[in-house]
């Protein structure tokens, strides 16, 4: 079996989502339980997140080109996703980057407002990560774009049994 460009995109487009939720329920139990063990966890989470975000990024130019080399691209739905996606991006990689800088740094270790601003930073990254995802199922997923129009989706007749 060959993998084509919109394979690759839709194994690894879920990390970034599923992978940022995780990491800010860590980083949210390590505050609140004062464990800075699980805190620097969820830092390292944050940080593998970014490099996923990445590797998804690559992948969906390839998912591009497949499509339209079937004609199946619609071009209104492809602009929408990837102008949320530049910017679930961009909320990945900073932060990764303070994660990373929380991680390595002596002197920020010192802030002791840094893991806060991560986590409230990260609740805003995996909502953007998360549209990001919802906005990308509509390119391909028409009963999808019928419900969330406002339309219901047809749902056949159900027979009485005797």
């Amino acid at each position: 079996m060959t993998l084509n460009g919109a394979h690759w995109h839709l194994l690894v487009n879920h990390f970034p989502i599923i992978g940022s939720l995780l990491a800010m329920l860590i980083l949210g139990y390590g505050l609140l339980r004062h464990n800075t063990s699980v805190v620097q966890l969820s830092f390292g989470l944050f940080v593998l997140m970014s490099i996923a975000t990445v590797i998804t990024n690559q992948t969906g130019e390839s998912a591009e080109h497949f499509l339209k080399s079937i004609n199946k691209l619609d071009r209104a739905l492809l602009h929408e996703h990837e102008e949320a996606a530049d910017l679930a991006n961009i909320g990945m990689y900073l932060t990764g980057l303070l994660s990373g800088l929380a991680l390595v740094w002596e002197r920020a270790k010192q802030w002791a407002f840094l893991p806060a601003v991560i986590f409230i930073l990260s609740l805003i990254t995996f909502g953007l990560m998360a549209n990001t995802g919802r906005l990308g199922g509509l390119i391909m997923h028409e009963e999808l774009r019928h419900e969330s129009a406002g339309t219901p989706a047809s749902v056949p007749p159900v027979s009485p049994t005797l």
